[in-house]
């Protein structure tokens, strides 16, 4: 589905984060999701009035040679709390969080499995500076931030290659919104994380 739109509306990065001559490594402001067997795709700041303008009239999309009808589309807005919590908050990942880039992914496969807990920590928890700079919002301490989480390896295809990505659940103090995307390639719909309660 990200490929169709990236593919047809080449002209806005939002769809695709690639800038003229360059990535952007920004936040992306226009995620696509599977939840529950249903397409989602989530618009955030600037990518909300995108999706208002140009989603809600596409008739079809296709998809590997597929063409899919859309008869039916619905848009909601929400607003979501967003930043440090006075509570534990429990979280679970919806889709495979892609934790390891190349450069850290030796070093997590030499750690035993404490280490590998700890480090995944540490990883989920810089993930959420990401998530905050992509709303403007600024951590007042980043220690303060607690993350503690039970992580479930498992291998992924993307892009004709083995991932090594996770499943599994977490507490933090901190609020994320329902749906969105954490680590690498977020915006493809790996490492979605849905609130479970305190």
């Amino acid at each position: 589905m990200r490929g169709y739109f990236a593919q047809k509306y080449k002209e806005n990065s939002l769809f695709h984060n690639h800038l003229d001559d360059a990535f952007n490594y920004t936040f992306p402001k226009i995620q696509f999701r599977a939840v529950d067997n249903h397409p989602l795709i989530i618009g955030i700041n600037e990518g909300i009035e995108v999706l208002k303008q140009i989603v809600i009239n596409e008739e079809e999309i296709q998809i590997n040679n597929n063409i899919y009808e859309l008869n039916e589309k619905s848009i909601s807005q929400k607003t979501f709390p967003l930043g440090v919590s006075d509570k534990m908050l429990n979280y679970q990942f919806i889709s495979p969080w892609m934790a390891l880039k190349e450069e850290n992914y030796t070093r997590y496969m030499a750690m035993d499995n404490q280490d590998r807990g700890t480090f995944l920590n540490h990883l989920l928890r810089e993930n959420f500076k990401t998530l905050a700079k992509g709303f403007s919002y600024f951590i007042p301490d980043i220690e303060q931030i607690q993350v503690t989480g039970k992580f479930y390896p498992i291998k992924v295809n993307f892009k004709n290659q083995k991932m090594l990505c996770f499943n599994g659940s977490f507490q933090c103090n901190f609020h994320i919104p329902d749906y969105l995307g954490l680590g690498k390639q977020s915006a493809r719909g790996f490492g979605a994380v849905r609130c479970k309660g305190e």
